[in-house]
């Protein structure tokens, strides 16, 4: 449901013009509630009439009210609370493609911020013509998907699939077959480690229904009926991490078709049973601060990295051994800190600022 609250107060000013400017305003507004655009929404939109504000916090959009009010601004704002009107009922939605780029703006060229992978969740927040604005179950992250690649629902068809049997995804990358045939057409394919959702078998075969309808049928081998360990362990941990020794690099990457840093930290962690932020300067804050010295660190620590010196940009996990860490730069790799190892970095030493411990 979208709500619009409406303010026209048009009160007499001393002559200042970038008081009552858009500009003046916005920049107001973004000091005063420090939004992370990448878990909640503040966006200005001028338009001929109004100043657009979008935001999906009601604290938010009161909290704007009152700043327009203070101020005695003269134009008018219309103040837009997500989820907006064309998302009708459908406020749920699952992707049905193997891995979606999340995007940061509703645009093909626009970066992509993170992935959705098949049979993952989210609330639905905004549609503009073929995008969708959502935000991610898994970790609240926010951005725009392809509606080619989602199938939105209402509660109350999105809670019916949510409860059919499931399986998941034990394969790197698994075909998803028109028939139960090891040579028949694949209609989809989903990625390691995938939610797929169960209504019958046949043979070696399990026969899945897709998010958007269509049954598919996958091989028994290539499924497993948990992914995440029941007991954590860091032999565990660092086993998991090593699957994926050698996945390319992608920005926003969160699969095992490629991963960014905090994206393979991420995932390492989540199919061990513990939940991180999705990026590396939050994960920084996610557990007890260790300093720089190597010598306390253990294994399963996470280890972080800035290249200027500002802000975090890299993160690893620590193995224990050898000085070294696992981490995703170019591709899955092992480094060291030890400078007689052959896999030793100097760039990563010396960018290193710091670590923490999680477990």
């Amino acid at each position: 449901m979208i709500a619009i609250l409406l303010f026209g107060i048009f009160l007499q000013m001393p002559g200042d013009g970038k008081r009552n400017s858009y500009e003046f305003f916005e920049e107001r507004l973004r000091k005063s509630l420090r939004v992370d655009a990448r878990y909640s929404i503040l966006e200005f939109i001028p338009a001929k009439d109004y100043l657009y504000i979008f935001t999906d916090s009601l604290a938010n959009a009161m909290h704007i009210s009152q700043v327009y009010q203070d101020l005695s601004i003269r134009f008018r704002i219309k103040i837009v609370f997500l989820p907006d009107k064309r998302v009708g009922l459908q406020t749920k939605g699952v992707c049905h493609v193997g891995v979606a780029p999340v995007r940061r703006y509703a645009a093909s060229a626009s970066e992509q911020v993170t992935q959705v992978l098949y049979g993952e969740t989210f609330d639905t927040l905004q549609i503009d013509r073929t995008w969708v604005r959502i935000r991610l179950h898994a970790d609240g992250y926010i951005g725009w998907i392809s509606s080619d690649q989602a199938t939105l629902m209402d509660d109350d068809t999105f809670y019916d699939f949510q409860f059919l049997p499931k399986v998941f995804v034990a394969g790197d990358v698994v075909p998803l077959r028109a028939k139960p045939s090891p040579r028949a057409d694949i209609l989809r394919e989903a990625v390691y480690p995938a939610t797929l959702k169960v209504v019958g078998a046949k043979g070696r075969f399990l026969s899945v229904r897709m998010p958007d309808g269509l049954v598919a049928w996958v091989d028994k081998t290539s499924t497993s009926n948990s992914i995440v360990r029941r007991e954590f362990s860091v032999k565990n941990l660092l086993n998991t991490a090593r699957r994926f020794l050698g996945v390319s690099y992608i920005w926003g990457g969160r699969s095992a078709k490629g991963f960014d840093c905090s994206g393979f930290v991420q995932t390492v962690y989540r199919l061990n049973g513990i939940s991180l932020p999705r990026d590396a300067d939050m994960q920084f804050k996610a557990g007890e601060g260790l300093g720089t010295s190597i010598r306390k660190l253990r294994a399963g620590d996470l280890l972080f990295f800035s290249s200027n010196g500002n802000k975090i940009t890299h993160v690893a996990i620590y193995t224990g051994k050898n000085e070294e860490f696992i981490h995703s730069s170019g591709f899955v790799r092992v480094n060291s800190f030890d400078r007689k190892r052959k896999n030793f970095s100097n760039k990563l030493l010396s960018t290193f600022v710091g670590a923490c411990r999680v477990v």
